[in-house]
């Protein structure tokens, strides 16, 4: 043969195959695909091969594409086809179809499986060109596929699965009114191909579904989908409901649903004395009228009479006089069969209709008693104004001239529902007093009242306090005098524009006319610095900064304890002293606006020095300790000159020192800023030969107001 034939010789061919190709030409002409879809992969197949269609849902089809590929010069027409097998059929029959030279002709094989698992079946082809033919037959295969629906439950807590079928019934443990039980379900699919599930549903009142996936949905084999279904009861007794699983093309499945809902059955009982009755949540309880100061008590009983135990929170009232004694510990469990007793009280304080609530864990009771007692009120009347009088308030009257009165109405009225009456009234308190005081001891009967007045004649402009008392009942009286006349003006007397550093001026002021008053006075000094930084020596002779003084009635000069002036120390810092006075007239303030001021400044200057003395010395050093003052808080250099002494000569005979930095640092500190601008700086100088060869050093410092005087030490360093 001319072609090779490993085509063929990949499995056995039937005989009769063999013996159908005797009479044909040696070449094979044609070689054989299919492919399942159309975007899946060609198979290539030879006569006697298997095409295997892809696994198919009972009910449904699909498609297998067989090719014939030509690969020969010649054309060739499909004379017979064939397909045997019940699952298989051919989508048109391809007999008389021409295969020209080099072309692919597509055969459509239909499967459609009517039973679950493997089927199978044949494909027969032949190809005839003139008197040539050529045979291949080709095995089918398939897979029916179908779901199979299992349900299945596990109820919580036990955590055991349950098989249900359809018709089957799913009983949830006895659960209490209010709670809940729940049971997991379950939907498998243990059949060889994927099913529907068109809808989940279940009724009946107490039952529930959550978790569920959005349906419809398709579940594969070996899977399956989980909901809950939750029982949750609100009344007792039996509950019933139904689960219903509607599947595509499968019969639905009904569950039955059932439950035994338990729980509490609470009855309320009040027992006043030999009476009791029973009561219902939101119903009113009414006490007897009770006196103001007596008490009324009642006995409160809850019996649970359901099935299961009752768990009761708080015990609590609200509203004034009442209260509950004798309440067991809460929360509180209470048995079937079993009660709950404590004690409401009733003790009102005040007269009139008394509104409450007792609340018994979530039940509720409007509480409603009548107070029987005199209710006193008390109201002021000051011209037009009414304002009531609380136990403990106060009684302004309006500012009053000094020397004229004030008056204040006082009605006392009974507006409680018994006689009420007043054994006493007394005022107290420096300008206070009462007068036109009804007979007493007095009886309001429910809706009198009775009038006095109460009088405020103040004697001077400080603020008078007292104290009204009626029995029990206490009210403070207030009133304020008018501010006394302005004065005519202050003057201080001669004070410098500007004082030099660390220098002790007197201050002194007076009126401008003298005042019919005895006044007081403070005399306040404050500092602004020219250099950011207070200088806590600026203060007053007393150590202060603020010193007091008086002025006498009809006289113009300030008195500083004995003396008409103060002195005050100006400190070494560069700034403006500001001295400030206010003036009261007993706890009246009369100081003039703006407030009379006097201002004094230290001028910003080069640096002084004021000492210098030897400090440690050594054969070849010496130190030089300078003191002084740099109102501006800097000094930018030190200048030392020397003088030889007789017969010597010098090498260095003027030092500069920049000592910026060093002053700069010491100032910032928290121990030069208390020292305002004053220093003590060492200077070491060191001395290469013989240092009684210096006679003396002249030293000046310098900032940037200029340079200091020069201050000269002589040294003898023997």
């Amino acid at each position: 043969m001319d072609a090779p034939l490993n085509r063929w010789s990949s499995r056995l061919v039937p005989l009769a195959l063999l013996l159908g190709l005797a009479g044909v030409a040696h070449a094979q002409n044609f070689s054989f695909e299919y492919r399942t879809s159309a975007n899946s992969n060609v198979v290539p197949v030879l006569s006697g091969g298997d095409i295997t269609a892809p696994a198919t849902p009972i009910s449904s089809s699909s498609t297998v594409t067989f090719l014939i590929i030509s690969d020969n010069n010649a054309n060739w027409t499909i004379s017979q086809a064939s397909v045997t097998g019940s699952s298989f059929a051919l989508a048109q029959s391809p007999i008389g179809t021409v295969v020209t030279a080099g072309a692919t002709v597509p055969v459509q094989i239909t499967f459609a499986p009517t039973t679950a698992g493997v089927v199978s079946g044949a494909l027969n082809i032949t190809l005839a060109s003139g008197t040539a033919s050529q045979v291949a037959s080709f095995v089918l295969q398939g897979t029916g596929e179908q779901p199979n629906f299992i349900t299945s439950y596990i109820l919580q807590p036990t955590g055991n699965q349950v098989a249900i079928a359809n018709g089957g019934t799913l009983t949830f443990p006895s659960t209490n009114v209010g709670s809940t039980a729940t049971a997991t379900f379950i939907i498998s699919n243990t059949g060889t191909g994927p099913g529907a599930i068109n809808s989940v549903t279940v009724s009946g009142g107490a039952f529930s579904v959550s978790g569920l996936t959005l349906l419809p949905t398709t579940v594969q084999p070996t899977s399956n989908i989980q909901f809950t279904i939750t029982f949750q009861p609100t009344a007792r007794g039996a509950a019933s409901g139904s689960l219903t699983i509607a599947y595509a093309g499968v019969s639905p499945v009904n569950i039955q649903l059932s439950g035994q809902a338990t729980g509490a059955s609470l009855t309320y009982t009040l027992a006043l004395g030999s009476q009791s009755s029973t009561l219902t949540p939101g119903g009113t309880v009414t006490l007897p009228s009770t006196n103001v100061g007596s008490t009324v008590s009642a006995t409160f009983t809850v019996v649970n009479g359901g099935d299961a135990a009752a768990n009761i929170g708080a015990v609590t009232v609200t509203g004034a006089g009442y209260a509950v004694t004798n309440v067991p510990p809460t929360p509180a469990t209470v048995a079937p069969g079993s009660s709950f007793t404590f004690t409401l009280v009733f003790s009102p304080q005040a007269s009139g209709t008394a509104p409450g609530t007792l609340a018994i864990g979530t039940a509720s009771f409007p509480l409603s008693a009548v107070a029987l007692g005199a209710s006193l009120t008390y109201t002021s009347l000051i011209g037009s104004t009414t304002n009531s009088l609380a136990n403990g308030g106060t009684l302004v009257f309006p500012n009053t001239n000094l020397g004229s009165t004030a008056t204040a109405a006082v009605v006392v009225a009974n507006n409680g529902n018994t006689a009420g009456s007043i054994g006493g009234i007394s005022v107290t308190g420096t300008g206070f007093a009462v007068s036109n005081l009804p007979s007493l001891p007095a009886t309001l009967s429910p809706g009198a009242s009775v009038q006095f007045n109460i009088t405020f004649t103040p004697s001077s402009s400080a603020t008078a306090t007292g104290t009204l008392q009626i029995d029990s009942f206490s009210a403070s009286l207030r009133g304020v005098g008018n501010q006394p006349p302005p004065i005519s003006g202050v003057v201080f007397g001669t004070l410098p524009s500007t004082v030099s550093p660390l220098q002790q001026p007197a201050i002194s002021l007076a009126l401008s006319q003298p005042y019919a008053l005895p006044i007081s006075g403070t005399l306040t000094l404050s500092f602004a610095s020219a250099s950011f930084a207070n200088d806590p020596n600026i203060q007053f002779a007393n150590g202060g900064q603020s010193v007091n003084f008086t002025i006498p009635a009809n006289t113009l000069n300030a008195v500083f304890g004995s003396s008409q002036q103060v002195q005050f120390q100006s400190g070494s810092v560069a700034g403006v002293i500001t001295f400030t006075a206010s003036l009261l007239v007993a706890s009246a303030n009369i100081t003039p606006n703006p407030a009379p001021t006097a201002q004094v400044a230290i001028a910003a200057a080069p640096p002084i020095i004021s000492n210098v003395r030897l400090g440690a010395t050594t054969a070849n050093s010496f130190e030089l300790l300078i003191t002084g003052l740099a109102t501006t808080r800097d000094v930018a250099a030190l200048n030392l000159q020397f003088t030889p002494a007789s017969g010597a000569q010098l090498q260095t005979t003027s030092l500069n020192i920049n000592t910026e930095a060093n002053f700069s640092t010491w100032f910032q500190s928290q121990t030069g800023v208390s020292y305002g601008s004053q220093f003590t700086a060492s200077v070491i100088i060191n001395v290469n030969g013989n240092a009684n060869a210096i006679q003396s050093v002249a030293i000046t410092a310098s900032n940037s107001q200029g340079q200091s005087s020069p201050m000269s030490l002589s040294l003898n360093l023997n």
